[in-house]
């Protein structure tokens, strides 16, 4: 991946992404070829967004290609290097430092800054389509998630004690609920994990970057945060065998069958949840350290233009209609959606009425998502794991596994 540093040469010598007419040859409407993931392959709300589009405009058609996420980032990657690939595409937050410092994605500022829909977009959103230490926005806000804590009502009852504000009052109550086969949390050291750590560690106070954009990952306060989350398997013994392994799949069925008390996760869980448990699920914040209203980890899915596309204001036509109301709205309300970006929509009673689910959109302003920096796509898809299964193995120290997930991110930078 970090070969991409050399397809910035690619990028000047403005190769086509795509096939079809190209924007004011007159030859008809312009094809713009736009790659995704889908989290459920059975969904069809892509594809209806797409021949919507395509019935409504004359001058660009759509083609869409749909990727296996864990196929997903390794392809882009490949068509940047072969200066082929897709107009547009979409792309997750922490890809940006991958693409962006090197030319491979548009700066889409021009097209936001004369774009109607700009005063929508929830302001704080705006930062997950840069870069540390750049004005410019590479991505466009489309599906965003914060994440939460999931706990059961009924078992903290049963144990005559409070949902936890602070992360102390967190591992007393993963300590107090570990007892008759049943466990207080689930660390997930396994695929995905890092995003349920790192909620943890934003609502402890750590940072990866200052306001400078200093590698500050293993100062003594991530340390301490991070060894908040490690005692939860080497102290307190609070987690069900497998837990430093364990992916979603997993944690999610612990959760549901009553095995754990306690999960982080975000909304996409949430229906299926409250349909499984009724009354007994509760929902609130992720713990912070003084129990007051804090960071937590949020996930941008945006939309980016491939800086080799000689269709950008084609590509622009359709990643900005997805973002317009109607379209947002049909999206986060489907099986793909997350939670939308504009305000407009987050002010509709499927946002307000639910107080569960408004925990999430409450998060929004305060949460903090992966810098777009070099080094975090090698860091969050594989040193990670290895990393913090050490950790809870009690292998190595806090200190050190910080020390070692933070010059990841060092040598990235270099």
């Amino acid at each position: 991946m970090a070969a991409v540093a050399t397809a910035a040469m690619m990028m000047a010598a403005g190769c086509s992404g795509s096939d079809g007419g190209s924007e004011g040859s007159g030859d008809g409407p312009v094809d713009v070829t736009y790659w995704l993931w889908q989290d459920d392959a059975t969904d069809p709300t892509w594809d209806n967004l797409a021949e919507e589009f395509n019935k409504t405009h004359d001058d660009v058609q759509v083609t869409l290609e749909n990727i296996p996420l864990d196929q997903y980032q390794n392809q882009v990657v490949t068509a940047v290097l072969n200066g082929t690939g897709p107009d547009a595409a979409r792309s997750k937050d922490w890809w940006l430092g991958q693409f962006a410092p090197q030319g491979a994605i548009a700066d889409l500022t021009p097209f936001v800054d004369s774009w109607d829909g700009k005063a929508d977009v929830v302001d704080a959103l705006w930062d997950t389509g840069r870069v540390p230490g750049d004005d410019h926005i590479y991505m466009l806000p489309h599906q965003y998630t914060t994440l939460y804590l999931y706990y059961r009502v009924d078992y903290f009852k049963e144990a005559g004690i409070e949902p936890p504000a602070t992360q102390q009052e967190f591992l007393d109550a993963a300590k107090a609920l570990t007892k008759d086969g049943r466990y207080g949390f689930d660390v997930r050291g396994g695929a995905g994990g890092q995003d349920q750590w790192l909620a943890w560690m934003y609502a402890g106070g750590a940072q990866i970057v200052d306001s400078d954009g200093n590698i500050v990952l293993d100062d003594d306060t991530g340390v301490e945060v991070n060894q908040r989350y490690l005692d939860l398997v080497t102290d307190l013994k609070a987690t069900p065998p497998g837990s430093i392994t364990a992916d979603f799949a997993a944690v999610k069925t612990n959760f549901a069958d009553g095995l754990t008390a306690m999960m982080i996760h975000h909304p996409g869980s949430l229906k299926e949840m409250q349909e499984h448990f009724g009354d007994k699920l509760g929902v609130i914040p992720v713990p912070t350290v003084d129990g007051q209203p804090g960071p937590t980890l949020g996930s941008m899915s945006g939309n980016v233009i491939m800086a080799n596309s000689e269709k950008k204001e084609a590509a622009w036509t359709w990643i900005s209609w997805l973002s317009e109301q109607d379209q947002m709205e049909t999206m986060s309300n489907s099986a793909q959606g997350q939670l939308p970006v504009l305000q407009s929509v987050i002010d509709t009673p499927a946002y307000t009425d639910d107080p569960q689910l408004k925990v999430a959109v409450d998060a929004i302003p305060r949460a903090k998502v992966w810098p777009g920096i070099p080094g975090v796509a090698e860091l969050a898809a594989k040193e990670w794991n290895p990393t913090i299964q050490q950790a809870f193995q009690g292998s190595i120290t806090s200190d050190e596994a910080l020390t070692t997930m933070a010059d990841v991110l060092r040598e990235g930078a270099e």
